[in-house]
């Protein structure tokens, strides 16, 4: 499993919590369970960060 951030907007705020998961698509239905009103859901990716 992975550590993912993900990015929602919950009641006109931003919401950005890590959640482990096996893919980023598992990691967006694990927070849309969490907060089921959320909308703008992305994985926020660190693109420019080497492979540990």
């Amino acid at each position: 499993m992975k550590k993912y951030l993900i990015s929602g907007l919950v009641d006109d705020y931003r919401i950005k919590t890590n959640l482990f998961a096996i893919s980023p698509n598992h990691a967006i239905k694990v927070f849309q369970q969490k907060y089921p009103e959320a909308t703008e859901i992305y994985v926020i990716q660190d693109l420019f960060k080497g492979n540990k």
